[in-house]
């Protein structure tokens, strides 16, 4: 499972993705991970924090902490953070992308992958 650890506001913040994370996430933004990256492509304001926010709250559900912040509140420290600006959006998104691309195996160039 892949983790990141960003610093937000002179806070540490953990995200983690997986299964659990991006189940979450596909089902209460009503989308397929199709729909996910022409989204975050149109909007990467709206998508991008909400998905940082799924992430945040399934890792403090993990680690079993019960502090866990409201959206508004998550969103706002990012604000105050000038997250888009300093990179912790571009990080989160880079690790967010490698956790749904690592282990897929890659298919050769001019292999035949149809059935005969």
């Amino acid at each position: 499972m892949n983790k990141i650890t960003l610093t937000i506001n002179n806070e540490d913040v953990n995200f983690r993705f997986g299964l659990g994370f991006l189940g979450k996430a596909l089902e209460e933004l009503n989308l397929s991970i199709d729909e996910l990256g022409s989204k975050l492509s149109v909007n990467v304001f709206l998508y991008a924090p909400k998905l940082m926010y799924y992430s945040y709250e399934y890792a403090m559900i993990r680690d079993g902490k019960t502090d866990i912040k409201d959206y508004n509140t998550f969103v706002d420290g990012l604000d105050d953070d000038n997250s888009f600006v300093n990179g912790n959006v571009n990080k989160f998104l880079e690790v967010f992308t490698n956790s749904l691309t690592k282990d897929v195996p890659k298919q050769k160039k001019g292999s035949d992958t149809k059935k005969k």
